[in-house]
C-alpha cells in the first residue's frame, strides 16, 4: 500500500492569504481493515430437560432409578399402585357389558313394535319411544367405550416411563408417598443432542453467519461448532441476543461454561483511526480536496468498529486528530 502525503505550504497569491491545509496521510479502506476475534460467553445445555410428573393420583409403590442413572426412551422409572386404576377399568368393562344387554333387549322390543305397528296394534308415539330408546342406549355405549379407553389410559400411567434417553439428575419420588397429578417425580436431562447457548452482542450477530470458523472454548479445549439458530429478539433486561450452536464432532460436557469464539470476516476499523466529533465517533475520509467526517453509529469508544463504506474509500490514517469536517486538503505523492 502506498500512502499519499498531503502537504500544506502557506502561500500568498496576489496578496491573498491561501486557505490553510492540514497535512495528513490517506489510504484505501480495504487496506486498513483488521480481523477481530470476537468472544461471547456460552454454556453447554441439553436439548431437553424434563421434570417427569405423575399423571394420575396413586401411592408410589416402587422407584426404579436414582440420581446418576442412565435410561433409554421408554424405560420404566416409577411404579404407582394400580389397585384403584385397575378396578376403574374393570368397572367400565362391566358397564359396557350391561349396556350391550340393554341394547339387545331394546332392539328386540323395537322389532316387535314395528310388527305391531304394521298391524295397527300400537301408535306412532309408542314406536317412536322404542326407536329413541335404542338410539339413546347406542349413544351411551359409544360414551362407555370412551370411558374404557380413559380407564385403561389411567391404568397405563401408573407405570411412569422415560420420554427420551437421558440421565437422572434429580429424584423427588419416595416410596409410600401419595402422588397427585402434576406431582414432580424425576428430573431428566437428555444426554444426546446437546447444544451451546451463547449470549451475543447484537452488533456482532451479523458477523457470525459469515464467519469461516466457529468454536466453543472451555477449560483449555476447543470444540468446532456450527450455527443452529439465532434469536431475532434482543432481551430487554440484558440487551443480548441468544444463539444456539451445534457441535460438529466432539462434544463438551453438559453444563460446561466457556466462550463461543469467531473472527469477523468483514474486517473492522482499528481504534487508532476513529475520532470523536460533536459527541459522535467516526472517521475522516478524503472527498476530493476536502475532509469529510463519516459517523459510525455502532462504534464504541476504545473498540474497533465496522464501517459501511466502499472498499476504495480513502481514509485519513494520519493527522485525523487535527481535522474538522470540510477542511481543505491538497495531495502530493512522495
Amino acid at each position: 500500500m502506498t500512502l499519499l502525503k498531503i502537504v500544506a505550504p502557506a502561500m500568498l497569491l496576489c496578496g491573498t492569504v491561501a486557505v490553510a491545509q492540514v497535512p495528513v496521510e490517506v489510504a484505501p479502506l480495504s487496506s486498513q481493515l483488521v480481523e477481530l476475534e470476537i468472544r461471547a460467553p456460552a454454556t453447554v445445555v441439553p436439548a431437553n430437560r424434563a421434570v417427569v410428573a405423575a399423571q394420575v393420583g396413586a401411592l408410589i409403590s416402587e422407584v426404579l432409578v436414582d440420581v446418576g442413572s442412565i435410561v433409554d426412551k421408554g424405560d420404566e422409572l416409577i411404579r404407582l399402585d394400580q389397585a384403584d386404576a385397575s378396578l376403574a377399568a374393570q368397572r367400565a368393562e362391566a358397564e359396557l357389558n350391561a349396556l350391550d344387554s340393554q341394547i339387545a333387549q331394546a332392539e328386540r322390543q323395537l322389532t316387535r313394535g314395528e310388527e305391531l305397528f304394521a298391524s295397527n296394534y300400537i301408535s306412532d308415539d309408542e314406536l317412536l319411544v322404542r326407536r329413541t330408546n335404542v338410539a339413546v342406549l347406542t349413544a351411551n355405549r359409544a360414551a362407555q367405550q370412551l370411558a374404557i379407553r380413559s380407564a385403561k389410559l389411567a391404568l397405563s400411567r401408573t407405570s411412569v416411563r422415560a420420554p427420551f434417553a437421558a440421565a437422572v439428575v434429580e429424584r423427588a419420588a419416595q416410596v409410600g408417598s401419595l402422588a397427585q397429578p402434576g406431582t414432580p417425580l424425576i428430573t431428566l436431562v437428555q444426554v444426546s443432542n446437546r447444544e451451546v447457548d451463547a449470549e451475543l452482542d447484537p452488533r456482532n450477530v451479523a458477523s457470525i453467519e459469515s464467519a469461516a470458523e466457529l468454536r466453543f472454548e472451555s477449560q483449555g479445549s476447543a470444540f468446532p461448532v456450527t450455527v443452529s439458530r439465532l434469536s431475532p429478539i434482543v432481551e430487554t433486561d440484558s440487551r443480548i441476543q441468544r444463539g444456539r450452536f451445534r457441535f460438529v464432532e466432539a462434544t463438551a460436557p453438559i453444563g460446561a461454561s466457556g466462550e463461543v469464539v469467531w473472527r469477523d470476516a468483514a474486517g473492522l476499523l482499528p481504534i487508532t483511526l476513529i475520532v470523536q466529533r460533536d459527541q459522535q465517533l467516526g472517521v475522516f475520509v478524503a472527498d476530493g480536496q476536502k475532509a469529510r467526517f463519516m459517523a459510525l453509529p455502532m462504534a464504541q469508544e476504545g473498540r474497533p468498529a465496522r464501517a459501511n463504506l466502499p472498499p476504495d474509500t480513502l481514509l485519513v490514517v494520519r493527522g485525523q486528530s487535527r481535522l474538522q469536517d470540510g477542511d481543505e486538503l491538497s495531495f502530493s505523492r512522495p
